[in-house]
């Protein structure tokens, strides 16, 4: 992945991109998050890891990830 250039003078660029490898692993990443979080009751943090999971995996061509939008 090439390097994140500023749009400006010391702001965040305005998007980024992922190869499919890169992809994947930042999906396995979050799911293993998510399962890290509903094993120890976090609800709040599983909230907020599932839905950037439905994100990527929409974009990324896939149905809803396992457990859907209401796992525990």
């Amino acid at each position: 992945m090439p390097p994140v250039t500023a749009t400006d003078a010391g702001g965040p660029p305005e998007a980024l991109s992922y190869n499919l490898d890169e992809a994947l692993t930042l999906l396995a990443a979050l799911e293993d998050a998510r399962d890290g979080l509903i094993d120890s009751r976090h609800l709040a943090e599983v909230v907020s890891v599932g839905t950037e999971i439905r994100v990527i995996s929409r974009k990324l061509g896939f149905d809803d990830p396992e457990g859907g939008t209401d796992a525990r």
